[in-house]
């Protein structure tokens, strides 16, 4: 997988060559311009342009690629997390128009300036599924206070930041396998979540 090489200013970019696996996507969001920059698996699950997607395209072409039924709500669950929350987590589907629905999980970090403002956001889109049962999309993302695992990816997440400045494909490749299974038990522990609140 190529790595697009034209993230935000100031945004940690992925050495070329590393990659993330076929199934795991990167997003940076400059909230503040609304130019979202993908790579090359995250452009393919919303159905963006690969080279539109990497020179930063406005989110609301992005939000496109979502399944319409999910679109209103993520959209919004979005510009709420950016706000106020400063994280983002939730399984949807995308539905690009050229494209098979696909189940993903979306997860992330804002930053904000020093009045409080969403200035930007950086995650990644996984693919799961292939790995899904049954069950329904949950639509709430979990607490990161409430569970281990979800402050587990976080640092994870600032871990594969950090070394993708240090350009060591290897440990790259760690941090990717780790962020893949934190996804996965993420992704449990929101359908367990949700269950819960449905019976």
């Amino acid at each position: 997988m190529r790595v697009i090489e034209t993230p935000p200013p100031g945004a940690p970019s992925l050495p070329d060559g590393t990659g993330l696996p076929d199934h795991v996507g990167s997003w940076h969001w400059d909230v503040a311009e609304n130019r979202l920059y993908v790579d090359e698996v995250a452009a393919r699950l919303f159905g963006l342009d690969l080279a539109t997607a990497g020179a930063g395209v406005p989110i609301e072409a992005c939000e496109a690629g979502l399944h319409p039924e999910d679109r209103p709500w993520v959209s919004a669950l979005l510009r709420r997390s950016a706000a106020a929350l400063g994280f983002v987590e939730t399984e949807c589907r995308t539905g690009p128009p050229e494209g098979d629905v696909r189940r993903v999980i979306v997860r992330g970090r804002f930053s904000h300036d020093a009045e409080g403002r969403p200035r930007r956001g950086q995650g990644l889109v996984l693919d799961v599924t292939d790995r899904r049962d049954a069950a329904g999309i949950a639509a709430a993302p979990v607490d990161p206070d409430g569970h281990v695992l979800e402050r587990a990816a976080d640092q994870c997440l600032a871990l594969r930041a950090t070394l993708a400045t240090a350009r060591r494909p290897f440990l790259l490749k760690l941090a990717d396998m780790l962020l893949m299974e934190l996804g996965h038990e993420l992704a449990a522990l929101v359908r367990d979540t949700r269950r819960g609140r449905l019976s």
